[in-house]
């Protein structure tokens, strides 16, 4: 019997989503114009997962 591997990717979602799903919010750097963020969260299994993203310089987002 052969046996299948099932992968599946995280679906990006916008920033806004993924932080109403937040667990956590890790500032990664803040450099010039720019802050790089790793939000994390947990999926309906109860698997971590996270996503990265980055805020420039005059950005709103709302928590």
């Amino acid at each position: 019997m052969k046996k299948t591997i099932e992968e599946t990717t995280i679906q990006e979602k916008p920033i806004q989503d993924r932080l109403k799903q937040a667990s956590s919010i890790t500032v990664e750097s803040a450099l010039r114009n720019k802050v790089n963020l790793n939000v994390s969260w947990y999926d309906v299994h109860g698997e971590q997962q996270n996503q990265k993203f980055t805020i420039l310089a005059g950005s709103v987002i709302e928590f």
